[in-house]
């Protein structure tokens, strides 16, 4: 679905820069930020609803074990669902092997900042030595 079309570039801006001063922003924060700038489309909120509990519905496909065994991967044009535990489409294993190896990634990387920022707040490092590792 991309980017939101229901906020204005300010409200986006807005909250974007509160996050960048305060460090912090609760749910009912962000909400108070962007309700005035909302624009609100029946027609796209249920498509939005049917996408979310398509979602919902595949997550929740387990294993016999208990593990999840449904994934969706994005191609150029549509979002595929894939049981990993039933289908024969090596390029689908494929697809979903990828994209779960760079979010590994990328998981990997947002812990490191964390364990970052951590040693700076308990003043084991600097901040100039804590970015420049």
């Amino acid at each position: 679905m991309g980017r939101s079309i229901s906020l204005t570039k300010e409200a986006r801006e807005t909250i974007k820069d509160q996050m960048r001063d305060h460090g912090e922003l609760t749910r009912d924060e962000a909400y108070e930020i962007v309700e005035p700038h909302f624009m609100f489309s029946p027609g796209d909120a249920k498509r939005r609803e049917i996408y979310r509990a398509i979602q919902r519905i595949m997550t929740s496909i387990r294993s016999e074990d208990g593990k999840r065994s449904c994934f969706n991967y994005k191609t150029d044009t549509d979002s595929v669902y894939v049981n990993i535990e039933t289908t024969n489409n090596m390029q689908s294993l494929d697809a979903i092997d990828d994209q779960l190896r760079r979010q590994h990634q990328g998981l990997g990387v947002s812990m490191r900042r964390v364990s970052r920022r951590r040693a700076v707040l308990q003043g084991q490092t600097s901040l100039d030595e804590a970015y420049n590792q």
